[in-house]
C-alpha cells in the first residue's frame, strides 16, 4: 500500500529542512547546564536565588532540574534543562502545578 504525504506534511518537512540548512533548527538533545552556567543563561542574580527557585517549587526536580549528587553528599549538584526552565518560568504562577 502506497502512502502519500499531505501538503501540510510536505510544508512542515520543507520548513524543518530549510531551518536545518540555515542552522536554526532545534537540536535533538536536551541542554543541561550546571547551576553556575544556568544562572547566567536564565538571568538569575546569583546561584543561591536559582537554588531557591528549586526549593520553593518554581522549578521542579525531575522535570526542569536534575540532582546529580552522590548518595552520601550533603551539597546539591543541580543541572538545569534550559528549554524546560524557560517554558516553566514563562507560565503564569497561578497556572503552574506542583
Amino acid at each position: 500500500m502506497t502512502r502519500y504525504i499531505t501538503e501540510q506534511e510536505a510544508r512542515a518537512i520543507f520548513k524543518y529542512e530549510k531551518r536545518r540548512m540555515v542552522g536554526t533548527a532545534e537540536p535533538n538533545y536536551i541542554e543541561l547546564l550546571p547551576t553556575s552556567e544556568a544562572c547566567r543563561k536564565l538571568n538569575y542574580s546569583s546561584q543561591d536565588s536559582l537554588r531557591k527557585a528549586v526549593s520553593n517549587g518554581t522549578l521542579r526536580l525531575g522535570y526542569e532540574v536534575q540532582d546529580r549528587r552522590s548518595p552520601e553528599s550533603r551539597n546539591c549538584s543541580y543541572y538545569f534543562s534550559i528549554p524546560a526552565c524557560v517554558k516553566r518560568l514563562n507560565t503564569p504562577p497561578e497556572k503552574r502545578r506542583a
